[in-house]
């Protein structure tokens, strides 16, 4: 069993178009030889997506749409479907970001929908869940996130642990603290969809992340990657943080809990 090391950029609501091509130009050129090791998936805005979708076209960078409409129909102004997302050049998409949350008043029910229709769109879920402001981490809420869903399904997506109360940040939270939330989904998971599922998923931190403390991010085998906003939309900064992520692929052997190994090439 093979889990690839991986890392999320997602860049809200900046970067124009040509912002957004001159990053992929210095990033490629940074983090090149970096590539092979770590699965990267670019989330830009929506008026940026077909224009990355091109420029990263032949490269091993993949590119993800910041949110979706679970549907169904046509009639949403403003929203935007896995269809379009997909037709746009997108692979992934992410859905349960706490900004999104907070603004559209959804619930865990909500979130599961679009996680639904992502799926059945075509679409790659990267589901990104922690606990809110004031609240116990509480794993279990996956079963509301993740209804509906199997095996494979699960298999095939990306987890991001994200506390509501790390985002926006001068530091992350304290490794043990991101470790600890990411080896509690990864041990749900296994319950809940067995081992190998599990195994497959890749589970990683977001919320503050900055190449100054990806080292220490990384530390625990629980972390498959990391997710970045601001250094996400600097390209020798996320080249930096994707080269964190490669330097410890070959000695990080998986999971004590869950089979996996980490792919090097």
């Amino acid at each position: 069993m093979v889990r690839r090391p991986f890392a999320l950029a997602n860049w809200k609501m900046a970067m124009t178009i040509p912002q957004s091509l001159a990053f992929v130009r210095e990033f490629l050129a940074r983090a090149g030889p970096d590539l092979a090791a770590v699965e990267v998936v670019l989330c830009p805005p929506y008026t940026a997506l077909a224009a990355v979708a091109a420029a990263v076209r032949g490269t091993p960078i993949a590119v993800g749409g910041q949110d979706l409409w679970p549907g169904p129909g046509q009639a949403h102004t403003g929203a935007i479907s896995a269809e379009l997302l997909a037709d746009a050049g997108a692979t992934w998409v992410m859905v349960g970001h706490w900004e999104v949350r907070r603004r559209l008043q959804e619930d865990d029910g909500a979130v599961n929908r679009k996680v639904r229709a992502a799926l059945e769109g075509g679409l790659r879920p990267i589901l990104l869940f922690g606990e809110a402001t004031g609240e116990t981490f509480d794993p279990g809420r996956l079963s509301v996130l993740l209804d509906g869903c199997d095996g494979e399904a699960v298999a095939r997506m990306a987890f991001v642990y994200e506390p509501e109360g790390a985002i926006g940040q001068s530091e992350p939270v304290p490794p043990a603290h991101a470790a600890a939330g990411c080896r509690a989904i990864r041990r749900w998971l296994a319950e809940r969809f067995g081992k190998e599922a599990a195994g497959q998923a890749r589970i990683i931190y977001g919320g503050s992340v900055t190449p100054e403390h990806a080292a220490a991010l990384l530390a625990d085998p629980d972390v498959d990657g990391l997710g970045a906003t601001r250094r996400g939309r600097d390209p020798a900064a996320f080249a930096e943080i994707v080269a964190r992520i490669a330097e410890r692929v070959s000695d990080v052997p998986g999971t004590s809990e869950v089979p996996g190994t980490f792919l090097t090439g």
